[in-house]
């Protein structure tokens, strides 16, 4: 019997503990949760074991290396996306050549896996669930079983409504190798949404094996701290590093207790701590490794991770404090709070119950903390990343948060100023817009209130009501949790950098310019702004023209706000729908499909948000990225020469090859989103009589796509000759891991020695407009360190597919060489 373990979790709900940790190196009684998986496998003569990875992997990789200091043999399957319980198992096939057990890395559990693996083998099932029956099902999948213990139906989430049996799928499953014939290869699907159901639907072999041993997800802050009580109030067999003395107190090799210190059981101290005398170490409290803790220190029902120093006096109730943080002197912190790593909290703060500090904080003296402190002054330096600012909903981004932004920037704009505020249709979306207009309100701004809407429309609005700026929030198409806050100028581009920077020193400082209430300005209510916006659209279209050559299209969007949006335009301006319907992007074979059933000449995808357009040929080709930019660079430099489009430093060369081709130039600027806009809009888009603008082939994916079909029409041609037209190109990308502190020495040291190499390297064609670019003779090499993450991305481009593959190999060496002096 074999084992995969599922290490790719972020554990977004356990931040700040898992801003710079995945989820299974997060420390249970002071090893990482997946350390006591590994050794219950072990216990139960499971030592060939597979980890799943995708969140840091290299922290799971450095910590566990070959498995064989733990008594097992480790190998490893790294994600680039994620692909789902199930698509993380079928990436290991080549691992999995006989019976195996799925476990996850972050639960907590002392099951009997001998009698599950008995149970499996005795009902000759092809796949058995471990089942545990809880008190509120709610966030599970329920499953229900007969009376011989056979799955006869899967319910996953369900409302109380819904809720047939308290008994829950723990993510623990006994497989057989032909279940993985049931899971499709790279592509994202899960167990109990996906698989186990389908299976069930063919009459496949499925039981259960309901336990009564412990098992708790470590899902959030409540239940990683409740876990450490329940080990300590022995409710798990899990084992305790350190010598017991007394009652229930472990303590660690190397630990020094002095006489006078106070240590009150069930408690455990780590290795190498020092407690001095007066500290007082009560009950269900769990310190680490390294950790000083000076006189007069009160600890109670706390974790402390390693390498920590609390000062004399601070107290400790109910909180948690991860690793290197350094308490000064009469520090407080109170239930539910936590300390991320590398914070120092100066003298006399007081931390309130249920507030967060992000890692690499700096507190003041005599602060009292009654608000989460999101944002570290290291790693994550600014409120606004390259998607504008983002954050989980109700986690980063809270409704108080939100309104104290829209006050910073009122206050940047200035009193009687006007705004517009704008949101997708999501209802977190929606509760954080009213937020926003609130603290703009308080600072006497006017605002504009207009309905739920998309991103393009929404900058359009800015342009037709002469606003001096925008705000629009959404949710991110790729995880629904988060939320997207665009601050938009008066041309209705996202703001420049230097006013992030204000906006961000306003918010941080509370520097806001709060008005009288005679002052309070208006609040407008626009609720038909979309109609406008379709009247605009249809007016600059040629419709005659398109409804004689109109190709038949289908629209694809996850979002059925967008089809509701979009069809009746798209219908309105004289094309011809074959179909519409709900899907992602990466659903390939659904679109084929529906592609061919319906003999459309092409597919269009927009986004959840209405920005990016991507178009499907009837050969299966997407048209996006690079590829969809040299499309619209084809019909801009054919409609109006001399043109001008502007790509980021990370485009492909073949721009330039088109714009020689058609008289065109290339503008090149750095990847940041705000830096191309500017570029792009010299004068408002909206308001130019330009037929084309690669603003809105750009950044509105619906008249975006009525301006190519009207270009199809005008020059008499189909989209799959115009592709054939566009220049081939062979792009890779890869990302190196490096920390936050290396960062700018290897950019240094990258720097100087490839400015003075003379060999491979055209002379002069070393670019620093964003990170560094090297630039062959057949190719070029572009190494940019990322602005949000610890890590290096790397693009190359090559003549041929294998020489883009080699830059790109030559560059990772280089890099991880250099990050290798600094470790």
């Amino acid at each position: 019997m074999k084992a995969v373990i599922l290490a790719g979790g972020e554990g977004s709900r356990l931040r700040p503990l898992t801003c710079d940790l995945p989820k299974p190196m997060v420390p249970i009684m002071n090893f990482p949760i997946m350390e006591h998986i590994i050794y219950l496998l072990k216990s139960h003569g499971i030592t060939e074991i597979a980890i799943t990875l995708m969140y840091m992997p290299q922290k799971i990789m450095d910590y566990f290396g070959n498995g064989s200091a733990f008594g097992v043999k480790l190998s490893y399957y790294t994600e680039n996306e994620p692909l789902g319980t199930a698509g993380s198992v079928k990436n290991a096939i080549d691992f999995l050549n006989e019976p195996f057990i799925v476990i996850s890395g972050d639960v907590l559990t002392d099951i009997n896996l001998t009698d599950v693996i008995s149970h499996h083998k005795d009902k000759q099932s092809m796949a058995t669930l471990v089942l545990t029956h809880v008190d509120f099902p709610l966030e599970y999948g329920v499953v229900v079983t007969d009376n011989c213990g056979a799955i006869v139906e899967f319910l996953e989430k369900p409302s109380w409504g819904e809720v047939f049996s308290d008994t829950i799928n723990t993510g623990i499953y006994i497989l057989e190798p032909e279940v993985l014939e049931f899971i499709p290869k790279n592509s994202k699907s899960d167990f109990s949404k996906d698989i186990f159901p389908s299976m069930l639907s063919m009459q496949k072999s499925l039981y259960g094996y309901t336990t009564n041993s412990y098992w708790t997800d470590i899902g959030d802050l409540s239940a990683y701290k409740q876990a450490h009580i329940d080990i300590m109030e022995n409710k798990i067999k899990l084992r305790v590093k350190g010598k017991k003395r007394g009652d229930k107190i472990w303590i660690g090799k190397g630990s020094t207790i002095e006489p006078g210190a106070i240590l009150n059981g069930p408690c455990v101290i780590g290795s190498n701590c020092i407690i001095r005398n007066g500290a007082i170490i009560d009950s269900m409290s769990v310190l680490g490794n390294n950790n000083i803790i000076k006189d007069q220190v009160s600890i109670k029902r706390s974790i402390v991770w390693n390498n920590s120093v609390l000062d004399f006096h601070s107290e400790l109730r109910g909180a948690i404090i991860c690793n290197k943080v350094h308490l000064k002197n009469n520090v407080s912190c109170y239930e539910n709070s936590v300390v991320g790593d590398n914070c120092t909290i100066n003298e006399r703060v007081v931390v309130k119950p249920n507030i967060r500090i992000w890692p690499e904080k700096t507190v003041e003296p005599f602060t009292l903390i009654d608000r989460n402190l999101i944002w570290g002054s290291k790693g994550i330096q600014s409120l606004f990343g390259k998607s504008g600012l983002t954050g989980i909903v109700n986690i980063d981004i809270i409704p108080e948060y939100a309104t104290r932004l829209g006050a910073a920037y009122g206050s940047v704009l200035g009193k009687d100023k006007r705004v517009v505020v704008s949101s997708s249709t999501a209802n977190s979306a929606i509760m954080f817009k009213h937020a926003f207009i609130s603290g703009l309100l308080s600072v006497g701004i006017e605002v504009f209130n207009l309905s739920n809407m998309l991103t393009p429309i929404a900058r359009q609005a800015i342009s037709f009501l002469s606003v001096n700026g925008g705000i629009h929030i959404k949710n991110c198409d790729l995880d629904p949790n988060q939320l997207v806050v665009d601050f938009m100028d008066s041309s209705g581009a996202n703001v420049e950098r230097s006013i992030e920077r204000k906006i961000q020193n306003a918010f941080q400082k509370e520097d806001f310019k709060r008005c009288t209430i005679d002052e309070i300005n208006r609040l407008n209510n626009i609720t038909d702004f979309a109609s406008h916006y379709t009247d605009i659209l249809i007016k600059r279209l040629d419709v005659s023209r398109i409804n004689n050559h109109s190709p038949k299209i289908c629209i694809i969007s996850p979002s059925g706000f967008v089809l509701s949006l979009v069809v009746p335009i798209i219908s309105k301006a004289g094309c011809k729908i074959t179909k519409f319907f709900s899907a992602k992007l990466e659903d390939t074979e659904i679109i084929k499909s529906e592609m061919k059933s319906t003999d459309c000449d092409f597919a269009a995808y927009i986004d959840s948000n209405g920005e990016s357009l991507s178009l499907i040929e009837k050969n299966g080709t997407i048209i996006s990225g690079d590829l969809y930019i040299l499309l619209i660079s084809y019909i801009l430099f054919k409609s109006s020469p001399p043109q001008q489009v502007v790509v980021p430093i990370s485009t492909t060369w073949a721009v330039e090859k088109l714009a020689k081709k058609y008289a065109g130039s290339v503008l090149r600027t750095k990847s940041h989103s705000n830096l191309i806009m500017k570029e792009m809009l010299q004068h408002n888009p909206y308001s130019r009589n330009e037929k084309y603008t690669q603003f809105t082939l750009q950044y509105d994916a619906i008249s975006g796509l009525v301006k190519i079909i009207e270009f199809l029409g005008n020059n008499n041609t189909e989209l799959r000759v115009i592709a054939n037209k566009l220049p081939k190109f062979y792009i890779e990308q890869a990302e190196v891991f490096c920390p936050w502190s290396s960062k700018g020495k290897v950019m240094r040291l990258l720097i100087t020695s490839e400015l003075n190499k003379k060999e491979s390297i055209i002379k002069n064609k070393v670019e620093l407009l964003d990170g560094i670019k090297l630039i062959y003779e057949d190719g070029w090499l572009l190494i940019l360190p990322d602005s949000e993450l610890p890590v290096f991305k790397l693009y190359s481009e090559g003549n041929t597919r294998k020489r883009a593959n080699s830059l790109l190999q030559e560059g990772v060496t280089l890099v991880e060489g250099y990050i290798s002096q600094f470790k």
